[in-house]
This record gives structure tokens, C-alpha cells and sequence, in this order.
């Protein structure tokens, strides 16, 4: 399994065109994806559903180092940018 996580974060990481220091989310990434979406053998759920017990939905899922904006809360000026750019590396760590 740790070889099938290492090979999909580099995967993830040369698709994406993101630098080799941001491996460590590539590789949360991976697992945050295996654990929403690959059956285990003999149960057909998968690890999310047989830990909380509920199905998990994977319809926000992104594409890693995709680029994307982020809105400001701060008042800005008519003429000001409304948004910083970003490139998306992960899902948040907490459930």
C-alpha cells in the first residue's frame, strides 16, 4: 500500500506541475482520496464508510496544483483585486 500512495502522489505531483517540496501533500491528498474511494476486499465499503458509517461523497473533490482564486473578506477599493491566486494542495486535515 505505501508503494501504491508514494507512486500516485508523484503522479499527482507531475500532473499537477507542482514542486517536489510540497511532496507531504501529495501524499495526504493520495490518502484522503484512497480512504473515500477504493473498496476494501470482503466488505465492498470503503474505509470512511466502515469508520463513521455513513457513505462519503466525493462531489467537491479538485484536481491537485490546479490554480484557483481565493475571495478577500476585507473591504477593497472599486479598482482593487477582489482575489489572491492560489494553487489547491490538499483537503483540510481535520474531519
Amino acid at each position: 500500500m505505501n508503494r501504491i500512495i508514494l507512486d500516485t502522489a508523484c503522479t499527482i505531483m507531475i500532473e499537477g506541475k507542482v514542486a517536489h517540496t510540497y511532496w507531504r501533500d501529495a501524499v495526504n491528498t493520495t490518502v484522503y482520496t484512497i480512504n473515500r474511494i477504493q473498496l476494501r476486499p470482503g466488505a465492498n465499503k470503503t474505509p470512511y464508510e466502515l469508520w463513521f458509517g455513513n457513505v462519503p461523497t466525493i462531489k467537491y473533490f479538485k484536481t491537485f496544483g490546479i490554480k484557483y482564486y481565493i475571495k478577500r473578506d476585507e473591504a477593497v477599493g472599486k479598482f482593487d483585486e477582489r482575489s489572491d491566486d492560489g494553487i489547491f494542495l490538499g483537503y483540510p486535515t481535520k474531519i
